[in-house]
């Protein structure tokens, strides 16, 4: 790279372990309220006597299958955590990376980031309608040789302290290594970067 890398230090994901535990502390908790929930509301049908025989059995059906799902459910989000094994996320002078153990496993290169002819800006900020507000790049996709839309996120199992930091980091390093690129005034705004 050239001089202006030099300059342009690079940025780790510092980890928020009391944010971590309290976000997987709430999840588990609802998972052990709602089961306790339908095996209670279960066993109150199942033991009245003001209620069909033929809606007993369904009800029991019924809450068989729904705690059937909920608790694959709660152990595929288990095995999918524990599968994660990113470590955290760097932004450098390359780009915007995912790291396990100092070794780059996903990235996001400001060398594979692409111009979007379709549209005004090529960084934008997503709607937000549904969804919360997200940091929006079109790259090279290499293996299906496509320029895709990807949203900036951590796709870590742990919550991060300085996600915004590291987002406006991003932005630097897009002003510094790629100005051709047409960043959005939303953006800038946004992320309090100064142009």
């Amino acid at each position: 790279m050239d001089t202006r890398g030099n300059e342009f230090q690079a940025k780790q994901s510092v980890r928020a372990e009391k944010a971590t535990f309290l976000a997987k502390a709430v999840g588990y908790l609802l998972y052990a309220i709602t089961a306790s929930g339908i095996t209670v509301i279960t066993i109150t049908v199942l033991s009245s006597s003001d209620i069909d025989t033929i809606l007993k059995i369904l009800s029991a059906v019924l809450a068989l299958l729904l705690l059937f799902f909920l608790i694959r459910t709660f152990f595929k989000q288990i095995s999918e955590d524990q599968g994660n094994k990113i470590t955290g996320v760097l932004v450098d002078q390359q780009g915007f990376h995912h790291v396990q153990n100092l070794k780059i496993v996903k990235s996001i290169t400001f060398d594979s980031l692409q111009p979007n002819l379709n549209k005004k800006y090529d960084v934008d900020l997503s709607d937000g309608d549904d969804v919360s507000i997200e940091l929006l790049v079109y790259h090279q996709d290499y293996a299906t040789n496509k320029i895709v839309c990807k949203a900036i996120t951590f796709e870590t199992p742990f919550s991060i302290k300085n996600g915004e930091e590291l987002k406006k980091h991003f932005i630097k390093g897009i002003m510094v290594f790629r100005p051709d690129l047409r960043i959005s005034p939303r953006v800038l705004d946004f992320f309090n970067v100064n142009a």
